[in-house]
């Protein structure tokens, strides 16, 4: 079974990873689940367990287009805006720790979706580009 976690929260630019798993469930994505998940914090390990590809989908802060979707390698999580919590600990903590248990599934892709300079206003998605990438991934 392959995952694809769209992480996000209701406010602004943040609903890009709901968003995402929306119009990928009008896609034909044979043995994947699509989960929504709320700034999931240190649970998001449990959604690594027992599956063999995880792909999880997340809004990032860049100087390129908003909307633009690209892989994000786990080395650059660090410099990433949007994938840590105001709370302490979001996406990039808690790869970082499954990454360190040894507990990230055998096939792990981070999507960062742009938000652009405004992250109170949600930028159109480039489906097309995402539902590409997803493909090419799986």
């Amino acid at each position: 079974m392959n995952s694809i976690l769209g992480i996000g929260s209701p406010f602004g630019a943040d609903q890009l990873g709901w968003i995402a798993i929306d119009m990928l469930l009008t896609c034909h994505l044979p043995g994947c689940e699509l989960i929504k998940l709320d700034r999931p914090g240190c649970s998001l390990l449990d959604y690594f367990r027992g599956v063999k590809c995880v792909v999880l989908i997340d809004a990032v802060g860049q100087n390129t287009l908003p909307g633009c979707v690209g892989l994000v390698q786990i080395e650059q999580l660090d410099q990433m805006r949007c994938l840590t919590s105001s709370h302490g600990f979001g996406v990039a903590e808690a790869v970082a720790l499954a990454s360190q248990l040894g507990e990230l599934p055998p096939q792990f892709y981070l999507i960062g979706i742009q938000t652009g300079a405004d992250i109170s206003q949600v930028p159109a998605l480039d489906a097309p580009a995402l539902e590409s990438l997803i493909r090419e991934l799986l």
